[in-house]
């Protein structure tokens, strides 16, 4: 999941050239050059100043939080048509992070994308890894057995190999020693299988679309029509696939699960490149709802909702008020992997014997508690480390010694030169144009005048 919000603009602005007059040029407002009013008319509005993309995420983030709080306390999981909120908010991640991470693989090298990404999914993924190993599951172990004795820290799935086997995002196993038990997921006779945190197999999926991504960029192919191309033969193949006898025509690796991320990431993708073609409409943003909406009533909803999905992620990005929210501290991702392991963890021991009115807010506190604490301590520091030289650079700045000014204690000159200026150093006087040669800057010193080449 990519930050990518602040300023990213394109074009540069050319430099102002001074008045021949004399007077002064007025301050340049975002307004003012041709490449801003285009900005603005299009979804590269997204990327020349602040947007919404941080509220979008936590609104995602805290629709799967409550929606899966609501069917693991034992309630029907809320849907909307035939398909449900939390699968819906899923696509809206994949959807914005396409857009988000695609000019992320434009504007960097391969490696240095693939860093990029690696700090934002591993260290956090790691961490909640941890957690559920080392202190989730245990807590759960010492309610079924009234001691931690026996806890299975080796073993097939065992705490250990649970850190493990699962370090590359790839999830193995879900369940530690036959914990959790006593819990509404997975329902009888679904087929899934016992899950401390099930909402950790969709990262395998965004890892695939960075691939995806980095790979067309590392043979020149991350540009308008190959990706158009690549999204085109996507939505055929899962048209046709559910055609096929058994309800699938291609073998594996391909699945409905491929097809719907993979849209929905290409669906952003293809916006994020096409950027600067694509009006910003409120009319557009209205056709996009319609048939958003009326993706609720198809199965594979995937096949509809991609490409409008996406559009009305940036349209409200760039429309919505809320600048400012997740901008600096975004707990989207926290929320997201750290959610289902708390619901499961309440409901092992009776929480959800109180009702909903007890459940979800006191899971959900915890949740934002181990987000915060996980954008803090785990992520932000984390994502210090993209650009480490610079970053080296810039401490190095701020903690090298400056020189004293010139004429005050300390100098070898013991202050002359403050009192008596150097003949070749004018006095500090306002600089003006020339008014026939406006390249040319006039500078009047105390006793004489000469002229100087602007740069």
């Amino acid at each position: 999941m990519e930050s990518g919000i602040g300023p990213a603009g394109n074009a540069t602005p050319a430099p102002a050239t001074p008045p021949q007059d004399g007077s002064r040029t007025p301050a340049a407002t975002p307004s003012a050059g041709p490449a801003a009013r285009l900005a603005r008319a299009t979804l590269a509005a997204a990327y020349a100043g602040p947007n919404s993309m941080g509220a979008l995420r936590l609104l995602f983030a805290g629709t799967v939080l409550l929606s899966h709080g609501w069917a693991l306390s034992g309630h029907t999981s809320p849907a909307l048509g035939r398909h449900e909120f939390d699968a819906v908010a899923v696509n809206g991640f994949f959807a914005v992070s396409g857009f988000l991470v695609t000019r992320s693989a434009v504007r960097l090298s391969v490696p240095r994308f693939l860093w990029h990404r690696a700090l934002r999914i591993l260290p956090a993924f790691w961490a909640c890894l941890a957690l559920v190993a080392l202190v989730v599951a245990p807590l759960a172990w010492l309610h079924d057995n009234g001691s931690l004795g026996g806890y299975p820290l080796t073993g097939p799935h065992g705490a250990l190999r649970y850190l493990t086997d699962n370090a590359l995002v790839r999830m193995s196993f879900y369940d530690i020693g036959g914990t959790p038990s006593g819990t509404f997921y997975p329902a009888p006779g679904s087929g899934m299988p016992l899950a401390w945190d099930g909402s950790l197999w969709t990262l395998w999926w965004e890892v695939l679309c960075y691939l995806g991504i980095a790979a067309l960029a590392a043979v020149g192919l991350l540009r308008r029509r190959p990706v158009l191309a690549v999204g085109a033969a996507l939505l055929l193949l899962a048209a046709i696939h559910p055609l096929g006898p058994g309800g699938a025509l291609f073998p594996a690796p391909f699945s409905p699960d491929m097809a719907r991320f993979g849209l929905h990431f290409l669906a952003g993708a293809v916006l994020c490149l096409y950027a600067e073609r694509l009006p910003l409409s409120g009319r557009l943003a209205s056709m996009a709802a319609v048939v958003f909406a009326a993706s609720f009533l198809i199965t594979d909803q995937h096949l509809l909702s991609a490409l409008p999905m996406a559009y009305l992620c940036v349209w409200l990005a760039v429309r919505l008020p809320l600048h400012r929210v997740g901008a600096r501290h975004d707990l989207s991702y926290g929320l997201y992997i750290y959610g289902f392991p708390i619901q499961q963890l309440a409901t092992v021991y009776g929480l959800h014997r109180l009702g909903a009115v007890a459940y979800m807010p006191l899971t959900t506190t915890v949740t934002v508690l181990l987000a915060a604490a996980s954008w803090f301590a785990v992520e932000a520091p984390a994502l210090r480390h993209k650009n480490p030289r610079s970053a080296g650079r810039a401490r190095a700045a701020t903690t090298a010694p400056r020189p004293a000014p010139r004429g005050y204690p300390g100098r070898a000159d013991g202050g002359w030169a403050r009192w008596h200026p150097a003949p070749s150093q004018p006095a500090h006087v306002p600089l003006k144009a020339h008014p026939q040669k406006p390249n040319v800057l006039v500078t009047r010193h105390s006793t004489q005048s000469q002229h100087q080449t602007r740069d």
